[in-house]
């Protein structure tokens, strides 16, 4: 807490020290996910340039109902649109199809046997090598599965601590990296040009380790980029911990220089909102999207993927009760990090402040990270500007009350 501070007058002038300084190893891309590719074309407009399928009925189990059937109408729905977009597409392609599935009579999060391993691995390959081949050059880059935890692993005996039992991916660690290691395989003979990732790792049970176990069992040979999902809710900036912690496994193993993507990320905005007195749902979105943003970024993590532009829960569009209460947030928070290249941030007692670079701008961001803490007053040096659907201004030496909505602060760009 810092309950002491808030007592205190704080005056800002140049206060971002040196605790992370990650610049972006390429262009920073944000995308999103959409339910219905109807929508793909609007969430584009505020500013998105990627999206990952994912929840989107493209699944193996989708495309193969039967062996020896394949109904591509959907996918080549999602890639027309996301083509016309101008979006680069991010596939996941794992979910075994009943007639395919080890344990088809096992309860998996889409019906029966889908989170299963395939009988004969052979499908598998066949399924990538199909897709690789038809798709060459429409898919920038695939993700083996989605959020694998392994609930039967005697290594996570505590009960739990795998992860859900009847989630995506209930076999063992070593039979997800031959299927890792298969797709792979299968891509790149087919389209070279496209890029692999890992199964993507949730934060159910013992996240990291899991992830470990995985690189252990030889699995970090097999990917191009490390997929994870840091959902953290309106606390985004635990994230942090977590995102140095995937960073040191890799390391461990010798994989440097792959990056990581925080392919899955979203916050149910409307469930939080009786823990945001007095705050617009409206600043709470926008608030919160920002700051999910810069604390990846400083940790280096150059691609985002909102979950999703139309879910009721964590989207900013509710197309069932024709809601929208995000979508000018997502552009905002999109269009403040046009041409970014750097951002530096820390966090003392609470205060997080960031210092961004864009090609045509430096500013810096300062906000709370304690919900329920008393707001702190700040003074800057310079003119200041509350984050939100409307922006408050403050001149340079006014007492500003900081809580969860960051205030910006441009500074001279040289």
């Amino acid at each position: 807490m810092h309950n002491s501070i808030s007592r205190a007058l704080i005056t800002l002038a140049i206060v971002v020290g040196q605790d992370a300084s990650v610049s972006a190893g390429e262009n920073l891309v944000l995308g999103f996910h959409a339910h219905d590719p109807a929508h793909i074309d609007a969430a584009a407009r505020t500013g998105y340039s990627a999206i990952r399928l994912w929840d989107t009925s493209t699944t193996w189990a989708n495309l193969a109902p039967q062996r020896n059937l394949w109904d591509f109408d959907r996918i080549s729905t999602y890639l027309t649109d996301s083509e016309k977009a101008h979006l680069k597409v991010l596939w996941t392609i794992g979910s075994t199809p009943h007639w395919a599935s080890a344990r088809p009579s096992e309860k998996c999060a889409y019906g029966l046997g889908c989170a299963a391993e395939p009988v004969n691995i052979d499908d598998w390959r066949r399924y990538v090598r199909t897709i690789a081949t038809t798709f060459r050059g429409r898919v920038e880059c695939y993700e083996p599965w989605n959020e694998v935890s392994f609930p039967h692993d005697p290594v996570f005996a505590q009960p739990g601590a795998g992860g859900d039992a009847g989630e995506f991916f209930t076999g063992s660690v070593d039979t997800m990296v031959a299927l890792t290691k298969a797709a792979y395989e299968e891509i790149k003979r087919a389209d070279p040009q496209a890029c692999v990732l890992s199964p993507s790792f949730h934060s159910s049970g013992h996240w990291v380790e899991k992830f470990e176990r995985f690189l252990d069992a030889g699995g970090g040979q097999y990917f191009d980029v490390a997929s994870q999902h840091f959902y953290f809710g309106d606390l985004p900036e635990q994230s942090r911990a977590v995102i140095r912690s995937v960073r040191q496994a890799l390391d461990k193993h010798n994989l440097q220089r792959i990056p990581i993507w925080n392919t899955e990320v979203g916050i149910p905005f409307s469930m939080k909102m009786n823990q945001w007195p007095g705050i617009p749902l409206q600043d709470v979105v926008y608030a919160l999207t920002l700051r999910t943003y810069l604390v990846n970024v400083s940790e280096g993590i150059n691609r985002i993927y909102w979950y999703a532009w139309d879910n009721g829960e964590f989207g900013f569009f509710d197309p069932l009760n024709r809601q929208d209460f995000g979508t000018e947030a997502a552009s905002a928070a999109n269009h403040v990090l046009d041409g970014f290249k750097s951002a530096r941030c820390q966090d003392r007692d609470g205060i997080w402040q960031c210092r961004v670079d864009t090609v045509t701008r430096r500013f810096r961001v300062m906000w709370s990270s304690e919900k329920n803490a008393k707001p702190v007053l700040v003074s800057f040096d310079r003119e200041a500007t509350r984050w939100g659907q409307i922006q408050a201004s403050f001149r340079a030496g006014t007492k500003i009350a900081l809580d969860g909505r960051p205030v910006i602060v441009e500074e001279d760009n040289n």
